[in-house]
Parts: structure tokens; sequence; C-alpha cells
């Protein structure tokens, strides 16, 4: 049900953090979503210490063949960073065939002062800086910024979360926003603001999700090739989906048959034998406000 009317983040090789958010109001397949997880240099971060690996290896057919090291930084006791960087290795041994090709054998240049040269190639590294401040036990912030030495635009990310008795209130604003749509296109959105209220889930009884998204700017193709044109949704303006429902459980029978002290069964649910039934009913209500320029 996230999958299909909310925002969920997906993975994808073409940021750092490894983010990006379906079309609003075109969700990709369940499949192809990703709820809250860990996030992408807490990932490396782990990988360095508990399974001893100096380099994280990442492929895409895009970017190809990359080596990725993280260096977290503890500041204080509810504040700490993490700094990512990433080195294209295919690009280099890509270039550096190629100089070998066009450079005669008797050139002056040493051979080591040839691999120096390409070293200094900025297209080859990528930087991201993550900042996460626990403002109070229900309080977070986070933010993060990509730099890319291919003069690629820098990605910047603002997370606020607050953790409510009842609800959950998440606030994200990113400068420029990467979308994907169903056939797989990238979408550059100069900046993306969304604020999201939910109730917590509960066993029994009636929920609602609000979700506010707002675009400014015009939205560009991050690479070439052919599209349908820019998706209604990604053009500047204001978008409201809300959804309201009403869970019920319904408990038919249950034994009272006093357990055994010493037998445990393999399935906890054995324990307890019970037949329950349950139902939910909702609905779904997107509203788009598209802004107008004279």
């Amino acid at each position: 049900m996230d999958g299909s009317f909310w925002d969920l983040d997906m993975s994808t090789p073409r940021t750092l953090d490894g983010l990006g958010r379906p079309v609003p109001g075109d969700p990709l397949p369940l499949g192809l979503t990703r709820g809250a997880r860990l996030s992408r240099p807490k990932q490396i971060d782990f990988m360095q210490r508990f399974m001893a690996a100096p380099f994280v290896p990442s492929y895409s057919a895009a970017n190809g063949f990359n080596l990725q090291r993280v260096l977290t930084i503890p500041i204080t006791d509810n504040w700490f960073g993490t700094l990512l960087g990433q080195f294209n290795l295919q690009r280099f041994v890509s270039s550096v065939k190629k100089s070998g090709k066009t450079t005669p054998p008797d050139s002056a240049s040493s051979w080591m002062q040839s691999i120096g040269t390409h070293l200094r190639d900025k297209s080859l590294y990528a930087l991201s800086f993550c900042s996460d401040f626990l403002l109070t036990p229900d309080d977070t912030l986070v933010f993060s910024v990509e730099a890319y030495g291919d003069d690629k635009k820098a990605r910047k990310k603002a997370l606020f979360q607050h953790k409510f008795p009842h609800h959950n209130l998440t606030v994200e604003a990113v400068w420029p926003g990467l979308f994907v749509d169903k056939p797989g296109n990238y979408w550059d959105v100069p900046f993306s603001m969304s604020l999201d209220l939910a109730s917590v889930a509960s066993d029994s009884g009636a929920s609602y999700h609000i979700c506010v998204h707002h675009n400014s700017g015009s939205p560009e193709r991050l690479d070439s090739g052919q599209s349908d044109g820019v998706p209604a949704s990604l053009l500047p303006g204001l978008s409201v989906t809300s959804a309201f429902s009403f869970k019920k459980n319904i408990e038919l029978w249950r034994s009272n048959a006093q357990k055994l002290r010493m037998v445990q069964p393999y399935d906890i649910f054995l324990s307890n034998p019970h037949v329950s039934a349950s139902g939910i009913i909702g609905k779904t209500l997107p509203f788009f406000i598209a802004e107008l320029y004279w």
C-alpha cells in the first residue's frame, strides 16, 4: 500500500547516497521501492568495520565501476557526520589505455608521470558529506551535500523528522531533486520540498496519511534520450495526497488450554492457537495545483 500511494525512495546508483524518488502520482512497482533503511554511508561503514573491506565496489551502466570508502566523524554524543568518497576506476583504466595507444614509446614522460596526470583528473572523483544531528529523543535533523568532479550540479538535502505520541512528521527539501518515472527516465527538479504526516499504525481503528509536495523550477532530463515530455507532477506547483482508512480485527476463537511449561512449539503462534479475521477499508484523494505565470 505504501509503494502504491506514497513517494517511497528507490535505490539508484546515480547518486552517492543511493536514493532517488519516483515521480509523484506515478509510483514505481513495490519491488523497486524501498522504505526507511540504513543509509548508504552507514552500510559502507558497516562493511569496512565488520567485513574488513577497505573499499566497497559499486557498478552502474551509466557510471561504470567505482570504488567507495567512508570516513566517520563523531562530533558529539548526539551529532556525527560521514564523508563518502568515490573513485571511478573504470574511467581511470580506460583513460590510461587510451593515452598508452596515442603516446609514442620513446616519449619523455615516464609511466609514473602519466599515471599521476590521469589521477589529477577531477572527473574521476565524487564526494558526499552527511551530518546527522539528534536534537531530542524525538527530533532528528539530517543534512547532506554531494559534489562531483565533472562539474555536475551539487545535490543538497535537508531532512527533519519528529515523532508525536500518535503521529510521525517528516519534512524534506532537496535541491536539485532526482526523480525517476516508470520508463526509467531520470529528471532533475531545481527545488523540491515535501511534508508528510502519518498516524502511527495500529492493529485496529482509524488512521490517516497526508502528504504535501511542492516543486519549483523547470525540470530537466538527467541524460539524453527520447521521452514523452515532462511528467505533469514535476512541473512547478503544489500537490496534496491524503488517505483515510479504518481497520478492524475480530477474534473468532481462541484456545483456553493450558500450555505445558517444558514443551515449546517450533512456531510461536502455535503456543496460543486462535482464529481471527481482519479487514481494512479506505480512500485516497490526490489533488494537484499548478502554478500559473503571466
